[in-house]
């Protein structure tokens, strides 16, 4: 059977490529790994949610990763329509949901598996940890939920990316969200009932930083060429910014520049926990 990568179709090549390079440094920030929970996915029959899943990539690969004869179910959602995959396997669904509403009742206690990476910013206005309670209602019993969020802070990183991060903050500072909402994440699945539940902080390199050559581009076109959206919404909601108009306007091509000359450090912290079965105390 083809690989799901090459079933796949997006209607925004351009946009799912630059996440496709997050995606991989991303994933080498997390030691290679897709999966931190320690879920068994030898296990026939899994279904697996992918929350903000845009083009479905995490998805696609953690397909290649437990193979073709397990019949999974891959199910990804996203706000966005114009990212979501417009062609799919038979074994992956998509559709549209703003995370941070309510889920249909039918989804409720269905996955084994729930993600959601990079994302939960988004939620805002509605509440963050509401959002967290909501995804992780969608869990089975005994089944588990990882988050991976970025910590918002930059050692050992450049000027622009800097201004960068002070930009992002005041954004969601901006939209209700606040910007250390990754540090909480371990209370909000607590909260929500979770047990077993880990979590570690990574260095996700940037441009230059980064010693494995094939990721250096990677890190550097994908985190400048979110410059714009991010950019735009910030003079959407008039934020007094300390950046001149000039600054903005050339953010994206500056922190280019900086990532390839010297590149940066971001840091990621990813949680998991688990879903008590029926009965356990």
């Amino acid at each position: 059977m083809p690989s799901p990568s090459l079933a796949f179709e997006c209607a925004d090549p351009a946009t799912s490529q630059r996440l496709i390079n997050q995606h991989n440094v991303v994933i080498n920030a997390l030691g290679g790994k897709l999966v931190l929970a320690p879920i068994d996915l030898t296990q026939p029959n899994l279904r697996i949610l992918d929350s903000a899943t845009a083009d479905g990539h995490w998805l696609q690969q953690l397909r290649e990763h437990c193979g073709s004869s397990k019949n999974n179910t891959y199910v990804g959602t996203d706000i966005n329509s114009k990212i979501l995959p417009t062609s799919f396997p038979p074994e992956f669904d998509f559709y549209l949901h703003n995370f941070g509403t309510p889920w249909p009742l039918a989804t409720h206690a269905s996955f084994d598996l729930v993600h959601q990476r990079l994302s939960l910013p988004g939620a805002a206005p509605h509440s963050l940890p509401q959002a967290v309670r909501n995804l992780f209602e969608l869990v089975k019993p005994g089944g588990w939920i990882q988050l991976v969020e970025a910590e918002q802070i930059a050692p050992n990183s450049g000027p622009v990316f800097l201004e960068f991060l002070e930009l992002v903050r005041q954004v969601f500072e901006g939209t209700g969200a606040g910007w250390k909402y990754a540090e909480h994440l371990r209370q909000w699945l607590e909260e929500a009932g979770a047990v077993d539940i880990q979590e570690i902080s990574v260095d996700m390199v940037l441009g230059a930083s980064n010693e494995k050559n094939e990721l250096v581009e990677m890190g550097a076109s994908s985190t400048a060429g979110a410059m714009s959206g991010l950019v735009m919404h910030a003079k959407a909601m008039n934020l007094d910014t300390k950046l001149s108009n000039e600054q903005l306007d050339t953010l994206g091509d500056r922190l280019y520049a900086e990532l390839v000359q010297t590149g940066a450090h971001y840091p990621l912290r990813s949680v998991w926990g688990r879903k008590k079965q029926v009965g356990e105390p």
